[in-house]
């Protein structure tokens, strides 16, 4: 590391820790950190109204750092010699308690909000909606740290990716050991980290579901299934709900019911995709028995499109049942709900589990990583004898860092009782929630941990959703007058009362 230290002053006995964790934070150290840029004198800004506030002093500071960086201009990286006068200025000026603070808020982001803001709004395509509202910088379980240091329970859990929560010290070791191995190896290829992760997972699978496809997103998952499906049974046809969501990818989109989705491209009058409703058996057995389809894709609770609404067990029975008469091929995606989500008790690890019925084939996916990406296709000796070489490739599909996250998430799922802590923590949801008396409430329901509040107007949720911020917690998932709560399966019931106590204020403020 290069620069002048020599004006910072010697007198206080904690210097020497202040100095290295200060210098460390504002002056950028490409061997030891080659993940961040350098500091832009924007960040430091931003961080000394935080930890000095708006003050007289703070002003001066600011303009004090503003002369030692050379004329820096506000989202710049600071030069090294910059940054260290920039870091000279600041251990003259602050206490040791906002040093600290100082280095904290530099370690997680030297890049100020408003730039990064900036930067996606500028260079994201729009495909979806900016989320804007908060920068997230740090997480612990199932709370989120944003840039400004305010922290929020988590209510999304990156779309049920996160659920053993924001952070996880175990699996950042494990990929920083296997980084230093092999990064990435093809699919078709042997390795190590594969055969220690097939041990652990098969014992956790469905009767007979032990074949996998390794994949890197859901929509890539539920691709391949379908894929897998038309080569086993030699029938294109497949049978999809309304209500249900699969992904966005192409084929994913061909079979979401939303036409919103699928007509932009094409996909809204696909000859071999037939829709049927939701809970309804009479019309899948029609559609089988018009040779329509010879596989039947769904979620045994439909949540982004639906709003979390579950099958019935007469309907997830039945179309077992109707499948397995008409030589059909039953697919469940678990993407979302797989890994204790939607769980009732032990050993429930999949939606297949809570109603007690083995699926063909299954999409798994999202939070089997820890939050890393990694999903599969998984299905029976049967099915998996119908792909030949040829029919499918994948370049990082389970490749080996995905492989060691999926373990040591997995092993981590296992040693939490994952299962019966999300019933438990479903019903003390329940029974908080059905405390809460609001005319704007007409409704909930906890399916696991997937949780859906039924409000009078799509937008007094958004409201809601606006004013629960003020309480501590963050959500942004809604599907019209419903808001949908995906929290961190590692969610503490201190954590709940933070929620419900925020919903529950949020609707009196309405």
């Amino acid at each position: 590391m290069q620069g002048d230290i020599s004006a910072f002053p010697k007198d206080d006995t904690n210097i020497k820790s202040l100095q290295h964790s200060l210098l460390e934070a504002v002056v950028l150290d490409p061997v030891k950190h080659p993940e961040r840029s350098g500091t832009t004198l924007a960040r430091i800004n931003e961080v000394l109204g935080l930890v000095m506030g708006s003050g007289e002093q703070a002003g001066e500071v600011i303009s004090a750092c503003r002369e030692a960086s050379g004329g820096a201009k506000p989202f710049d990286a600071l030069s090294v010699d910059a940054a260290t006068r920039v870091a000279a200025v600041l251990l003259q000026h602050l206490s040791g308690a906002e040093l600290s603070r100082m280095a904290d808020f530099l370690m997680e982001s030297e890049l100020s909000t408003k730039e990064v803001v900036e930067l996606h709004r500028r260079f994201k395509i729009p495909v979806s909606h900016l989320e804007d509202d908060l920068l997230p910088v740090n997480g612990e379980g199932a709370l989120i740290q944003d840039s400004r240091g305010r922290v929020y329970v988590d209510l999304d859990s990156n779309y049920s990716a996160t659920n053993l929560g924001n952070s996880n010290d175990a699996i950042a070791r494990g990929l920083y050991n296997q980084a230093r191995l092999l990064i990435s190896q093809k699919e078709d290829r042997i390795q190590v980290a594969r055969a220690r992760f097939l041990k652990e997972i098969t014992p956790m699978m469905p009767q007979g579901l032990v074949h996998f496809y390794w994949q890197n997103s859901g929509g890539e998952a539920v691709d391949k299934s379908i894929k897998m499906a038309k080569a086993h049974t030699g029938h294109t046809g497949v049978i999809a709900f309304e209500g249900g969501f699969h992904g966005r990818t192409h084929g994913a989109v061909a079979i979401t019911h939303n036409e919103a989705y699928r007509k932009p491209f094409g996909l809204d009058n696909e000859d071999w995709v037939h829709f049927a409703p939701f809970n309804d058996l009479e019309a899948v057995e029609k559609l089988l028995s018009e040779g329509k389809a010879k596989s039947v894709m769904l979620e045994l609770v439909q949540g982004e499109e639906a709003g979390m609404r579950p099958a019935t067990q007469e309907f997830a029975d039945g179309l077992r049942k109707l499948c397995d008469e008409h030589d059909a091929l039953m697919i469940v995606d678990e993407v979302q709900t797989g890994f204790a989500r939607v769980s009732d008790g032990p050993g429930q690890w999949f939606a297949a589990d809570r109603y007690g019925v083995v699926p063909d084939i299954i999409t798994i996916g999202k939070s089997f990583g820890g939050g890393y990406p990694v999903t599969a296709v998984v299905t029976n000796e049967k099915v998996a004898s119908s792909m030949e070489p040829g029919y499918d490739g994948s370049t990082f599909g389970g490749n080996p860092m995905a492989m060691v996250s999926a373990l040591i998430a997995t092993r981590q799922m296992r040693a939490l009782d994952l299962t019966n802590r999300v019933k438990e923590m479903a019903g003390y949801f329940h029974n908080r929630l059905d405390s809460i008396e609001s005319e704007h409430l007409k409704g909930f329901r906890t399916i696991g941990l997937m949780v859906a509040l039924d409000l009078d107007s799509a937008e007094n949720v958004k409201k809601a959703q606006e004013l629960m911020k003020d309480r501590g917690a963050h959500s942004s998932l809604s599907t019209g007058a419903t808001m949908r709560l995906m929290p961190p399966l590692v969610i503490t019931k201190q954590e709940a009362d933070v929620v419900v106590e925020a919903i529950d204020y949020a609707l009196k403020h309405l």
